[in-house]
């Protein structure tokens, strides 16, 4: 007899018992999958920012935020997009969000700036994970984009070597 036919008939069986063991392990399994979500966002906003410190000195600096922008906006608009556009856009959003006078920024700053930006997209940490996994993408090929011949320019160069196809352990 289940608890509802039981219920049903007039018996004492509850529906759905608070504190009961399928209760308790249902809720153990969505905190579970919270924490690791939260996680992997965690992973992924350090990920990214490995993806933009171009030349691995623990930092980001202004212009490799601008010189992987550059890379992403050809990826998108082609070799001949608006670069002048994206330097802008990008020295303006450093300045104003990292660091005023466009000083290298550490981890922690570019990490509370990013969760600023996730919240503001979606406070849904699944949905936050999803987007980062975009940003994650589109900065491993901005970063192939420096070995792409047609792609590559003399502003380039001081980064090119230090630019492997893809950092160890962000592939």
């Amino acid at each position: 007899c289940t608890p509802l036919a039981a219920a049903a008939r007039g018996g004492n069986a509850a529906l759905s018992p608070i504190g009961s063991p399928a209760t308790s392990a249902a809720a153990a399994a969505k905190e579970e999958r919270r924490r690791q979500i939260t996680l992997r966002v965690e992973q992924l906003v350090e990920e990214l920012f490995t993806l933009h410190d171009l030349n691995h000195n623990g930092v980001l600096e202004e212009v490799e935020l601008i010189k992987l922008n550059h890379k992403i906006a050809m990826l998108h608009y082609g070799k001949d997009a608006d670069k002048q556009a994206v330097t802008e856009k990008f020295r303006t959003l450093f300045r104003a969000e990292l660091d005023k006078d466009g000083q290298p920024v550490p981890y922690p700053k570019f990490r509370g700036y990013m969760f600023k930006v996730l919240d503001g997209l979606d406070r849904s940490k699944a949905a936050q994970e999803l987007i980062l996994e975009q940003f994650v993408e589109e900065a491993k090929s901005g970063r192939l984009a420096f070995h792409c011949h047609s792609f590559q320019s003399t502003t380039d160069e001081p980064f090119r070597a230090m630019i492997e196809p893809l950092p160890a352990g962000a592939r």
